[in-house]
């Protein structure tokens, strides 16, 4: 497998992480309401996700002008803003940095958590029956529910694309032509080393996010009486 078909690999579960943490906010209240509950679920995840913004804006150098970890406000269209991190508007490219870091680092995050708290080298039976696996589950569905950027989040998706397929393209072409002529193919092994990396991380997130979502979807079917 080639380096580009690592990276398609790596979009797509970043998409896919996206797509579940939609649903399993969207699942969460329609389970339990919009009340204090709700809230007090959806904190956790808010605060990782707006930290993460905040993140982004101090490594693109992007001034930051108010930060609102958790802080639900009603907007005029009715949606519900949970938080904000209010900064100085910048280019394309840095705008879409951080709005896509909370889904970057989230992801991160629970690979970070499994190789904290999961048992390794032991039997599925044991792994089940040990509380740090459960705790790591509770965690990873805290963090989840605020993985996915909002739609003020993916304003500078298009014109990010256009930039990226250009120079992308532009880079490839470049860096193909001096790996050949150079014989520098270790470089693009590093490279494809780092994304076959990636994906196995990521490609264990989504499976861990989709079995929750799973567990979600089964908590409100019976949740509605069946």
């Amino acid at each position: 497998m080639n380096t580009l078909s690592f990276a398609l690999i790596l979009i797509g579960c970043l998409v896919a992480l996206m797509i579940l943490s939609r649903i399993s906010g969207s699942l969460l209240g329609r389970t339990i309401g919009g009340g204090k509950l709700h809230y007090l679920i959806l904190a956790p995840g808010t605060m990782i996700h707006e930290s993460f913004h905040a993140l982004a804006c101090l490594v693109t150098v992007t001034r930051i002008y108010e930060i609102h970890l958790f802080r639900p406000k009603r907007m005029p269209d009715g949606t519900l803003r949970l938080g904000e991190v209010v900064h100085k508007k910048v280019g394309t490219i840095r705008t879409f940095l951080i709005g896509v870091a909370p889904l970057l680092g989230g992801s991160v995050a629970i690979y970070l958590l499994s190789a904290w708290l999961l048992p390794t080298n032991i039997a599925w039976s044991v792994m089940l029956r040990s509380g740090w696996t459960y705790l790591f589950l509770g965690l990873t569905f805290l963090v989840g529910l605020g993985l996915a950027p909002s739609r003020q989040d993916l304003r500078a998706v298009p014109g990010f694309l256009v930039v990226v397929a250009v120079l992308g393209g532009a880079g490839y072409l470049i860096a193909h032509l001096i790996l050949n002529s150079n014989g520098l193919s270790s470089a693009a092994n590093t490279v494809s080393s780092a994304l076959q990396a990636a994906d196995r991380g990521l490609i264990f997130v989504v499976i861990v996010v989709a079995a929750l979502v799973a567990m979600q979807r089964t908590l409100l079917f019976l949740h509605r009486g069946v």
